[in-house]
């Protein structure tokens, strides 16, 4: 199965891939009827949410029908092999992320700026380009930022996939109000695991670096990406606080380990170290959680400086203001981190060990796909199975895929 700590298959993989930072078209799903990310102007009160990418990397219009099917029925259309020869640790090209477009765009003048339609307009133009920049290695395209591992590709693919298995919604069920919201807390805490299992190897390598670089950036990804609105509405403040503070912990401690292995450069094998520090800053910040602390945001920063990585040259529009800020508000320059690195600065086992100690943490309670038949149905507005025309073995390895219907 395409579990957290496992890659998706072959069939899975070929299908599910969207271009990573933009989320796909099942994603926006979780959003309410009428919700608008804060990041999004729009010009028309019609619209009923954000826009989300199909498959084919066309960004359309929400839709309330959607299509349950298994990858089984789609395997004769896709014959792309390229996800068994491409090296997991070599990093690919994807679309600049459409809230980095709409951050710059809203900050012309007034005259300057296109109304979200047309910026929607341009921007399919660019995705739908057969001469796309899409998957195309980095090494032949040196100055585009938007760059990431193709093991953080199937990461981020694996994860997108698993969160619409915790929806009622898609499946025309109803549980209780917080059931979704619980879901994306167990899959953060998933990937909370995941890193802690590469983190705990005795031996540990470049390889095994570059693994736990590569969960770290799936994971900011995702969490910059997916809408957590309903995360955040289950109101257990003080377990999403704590959660909040072991992703950035996360963020520090693989920091860290790259700088003791003297991979903390601006010209490191690890190419998107700003790019990932920027969509922190830009994730923890965009949080609406009740006294939060915005945690390790200067930290952050401090190892930009130490790196001597230009954030707003390597990562999202506008970082360099929000440095600006963050400096004002801390009374001074940002100092880059100092002193020599030692294992486990962080303290990431102490606080992880008390985390899983206070909760019980991760697992699969909230996948829809792992219900019986008859805990579906129970659920279910017409008391069937919604999942009742997928076989059990693509239920057990995960090949499920959510989308709109086409042509509604």
């Amino acid at each position: 199965m395409a579990s957290l700590s496992t890659i998706p298959s072959k069939r899975t993989l070929v299908l599910s891939i969207a271009p990573v930072l933009v989320s796909a078209y099942l994603i926006y799903r979780f959003s309410p009827p009428g919700f608008l990310t804060s990041r999004r102007k729009s010009s028309s009160s019609e619209r009923p949410g954000p826009p989300r990418i199909t498959r084919g990397g066309e960004w359309v219009e929400e839709s309330d029908e959607v299509n349950v099917s298994s990858e089984e029925e789609e395997e004769e259309e896709n014959n792309d092999d390229s996800s068994d020869v491409r090296p997991p640790y070599e990093y690919y090209c994807m679309f600049r992320p459409f809230f980095d477009i709409q951050n710059e765009n809203e900050d012309k003048d007034e005259d300057d700026q296109l109304d979200d339609d047309d910026l929607l307009e341009e921007y399919n133009q660019v995705i739908r380009a057969e001469d796309n920049i899409e998957m195309k290695p980095a090494s032949e395209h040196p100055d585009h930022r938007w760059i990431a591992m193709w093991e953080t590709w199937k990461l981020f693919s694996a994860w997108e996939r698993r969160a619409s298995y915790t929806n009622p919604d898609f499946f025309k069920m109803h549980i209780h109000k917080h059931f979704h919201g619980q879901g994306m807390q167990e899959m953060i805490e998933n990937m909370l695991i995941a890193f802690d299992k590469e983190f705990s190897r005795k031996k540990r390598g470049k390889r095994a670096l570059k693994q736990m670089w590569a969960i770290v950036a799936a994971m900011m990804q995702w969490l910059l990406e997916i809408p957590l609105h309903g995360w955040i509405a289950t109101g257990d403040v003080q377990r999403i606080n704590t959660t909040v503070n072991l992703v950035g912990r996360a963020l520090l401690t693989v920091l860290n380990e790259l700088d003791r292995a003297k991979m903390l450069r601006a010209d490191s094998e690890i190419k998107d170290l700003g790019l990932i520090m920027t969509f922190y800053l830009y994730w923890v910040e965009d949080l609406e959680i009740p006294d939060l602390e915005l945690p390790f945001r200067k930290e952050v920063v401090g190892y930009a400086k130490k790196a001597g990585i230009d954030l707003n040259q390597a990562g999202c529009y506008g970082t360099d203001e929000k440095v600006k800020a963050l400096e004002r508000s801390a009374g001074g320059k940002i100092k880059p981190i100092s002193g020599t690195p030692k294992s486990d600065r962080w303290d990431w086992r102490k606080k992880f060990k008390k985390f899983s100690k206070d909760y019980k943490i991760g697992g699969e309670r909230y996948n829809i796909l792992k219900m019986s038949r008859e805990e579906r149905a129970s659920y279910a507005f017409d008391k069937k199975d919604p999942l009742a025309d997928i076989s059990d073995k693509a239920l057990q390895e995960g090949n499920v895929r959510v989308r709109p219907k086409r042509g509604s």
